[in-house]
């Protein structure tokens, strides 16, 4: 039976409005290692990292590298490519600060990447969901974020883009990732993105801007178009949610901006809500 790494860099996750702590809940359940680093965070990220690991001492691992300014998130990828030299498993799942797997296709996952190892494929691609509390969207390439771990495996855009060594070529038919053989599959990731929480929108826009992606044009005109208008941040959210998010996002909804759940380290808490039992 293969094993898996998940992996996750963060950083003022809180502040930036990112649920880092349910993205990594959701994949907890399949995942033999869990591996968290905080590159520097001022707000209680790392608190609530601790506080996780404490409650899962088994499988949680973290690291203080620290973020520098970069031009295209290259301090992201740094620590993405430095969390999969530390992984001890053959088969690396990343975990974005706002990336959530639903609980009814957790093991179905697991169950893709075990057949992926078996007939020797080298990355997985799936089917992406940008996704608000009132809507779902599909996006219209697919990511990779499972990759088996190579020789001359890199990371680019953050974590966006996976490859074998320099090549930076696209697979064919996709914008990103290149790390062939891989297998694409249906099964769904839900990106909480377009700033769900209205008090973190212009402070996760301006750190972006100013520090992980300081020469992408279309994150300068994102910030200068939040600065333009406040109007966003005096939305009232919805506390309404579409019933195909996953459970550990529906009760954000509501929310102005992210905060940590204390319900979210009780793992009876978590039996009740996915149905699935939290070791």
């Amino acid at each position: 039976m293969i094993k898996i790494s998940a992996i996750q860099p963060i950083s003022n996750a809180i502040s930036l409005g990112y649920p880092f702590i349910e993205a990594i809940l959701s994949v907890l359940p399949i995942a033999d290692e869990v591996l968290i680093n905080d590159g520097g965070s001022s707000d209680r990220t790392l608190f609530y990292i601790k506080k996780l690991q404490k409650t899962f001492p088994q499988k949680i691992k973290t690291f203080n590298r620290p973020f520098f300014p970069s031009d295209y998130w290259e301090t992201i990828d740094d620590c993405v490519e430095f969390l999969i030299g530390q992984a001890k498993n053959e088969w690396i799942l990343e975990v974005q600060g706002d990336d959530v797997w639903h609980e009814k296709d957790i093991f179905k996952l697991k169950r893709t990447i075990e057949n992926a190892s078996r007939k020797k494929y080298n990355s997985i691609r799936t089917i992406y969901y940008w996704c608000h509390f009132e809507n779902i969207n599909p996006y219209k390439y697919r990511n990779v974020r499972m990759v088996r771990k190579i020789k001359g495996l890199k990371s680019y855009w953050g974590g966006d883009d996976f490859q074998v060594g320099d090549n930076k070529s696209p697979a064919e038919g996709f914008t990103s990732s290149n790390v062939p053989p891989e297998l694409i599959v249906d099964t769904p990731c839900f990106n909480l993105s377009n700033a769900p929480f209205p008090r973190n929108a212009l402070k996760r826009a301006e750190k972006i801007a100013t520090f992980f992606a300081r020469k992408d044009k279309e994150r300068q005109e994102h910030w200068k178009c939040l600065q333009s208008s406040d109007s966003f941040q005096k939305q009232k959210p919805n506390p309404r949610t579409v019933k195909q998010l996953p459970a550990l996002l529906q009760g954000l909804a509501g929310f102005d901006e992210y905060k940590v759940r204390k319900e979210l380290f009780d793992k009876k808490f978590l039996k009740k809500l996915t149905k699935i039992e939290y070791i």
